[in-house]
């Protein structure tokens, strides 16, 4: 019961992110229109799923208590964001020779926000497994596949933009799944 709630939930997840990125008449046009895709959000989301598998993979091989895992997951991209606006805002003040006001900070943080997006869901199997209704190995196993998802998602968005032709579209999923792997693997090698 408690998995068909979480393909129920991914596939929300992945229609509401689809939605929010469909572009509007041509597709090849949309690409350059803010309005359609913060070209730093998509970024700094992309980073952070790759952040939260590589985790995600180390925990696989070392499997940590569920609240553990919660806690290390969320806590890694929570990490990784503060230290995207730390560089942020010292990039800043030392490019304008001045301290940021509160807007420019706030502004900041708004840009590296998208960096947790990708440790939301995962992160919530695994609290799920802290109340006992999944096994922390069963948790690890859906976190992948819901971040795997969402890199998917991200790489079809990309060829819907680009390609007129389903095939091609689908090998773009493909393929950012397949580079995002290719990154965790590198970082699990060197960890």
């Amino acid at each position: 019961m408690l998995l068909i709630r979480v393909v129920i939930a991914v596939a929300v997840g992945l229609s509401l992110l689809l939605s929010g990125l469909s572009p509007q008449g041509d597709r090849r046009q949309t690409l350059d229109h803010p309005a359609v895709v913060n070209r730093v959000s998509v970024a700094r989301s992309i980073y952070g799923l790759v952040t939260v598998l590589a985790v995600l993979q180390v925990m696989e091989e070392h499997p940590p208590t569920a609240w553990e895992g919660a806690a290390t997951l969320f806590g890694t991209t929570l990490a990784v964001a503060l230290l995207e606006a730390y560089c942020d805002a010292i990039a800043q003040m030392l490019s304008d020779r001045r301290r940021l006001a509160r807007h420019e900070l706030r502004a900041i943080w708004r840009d590296v926000a998208p960096v947790l997006i990708g440790a939301q869901g995962p992160t919530l199997l695994l609290v799920a497994s802290g109340f006992g209704l999944l096994d922390v190995e069963d948790a690890i196993w859906l976190a992948q596949a819901v971040a795997l998802l969402f890199l998917f998602a991200y790489g079809w968005r990309l060829g819907r933009a680009l390609h007129e032709t389903l095939l091609r579209q689908i090998l773009s999923g493909l393929l950012l799944v397949a580079i995002g792997g290719f990154v965790v693997g590198i970082k699990v090698a060197f960890h």
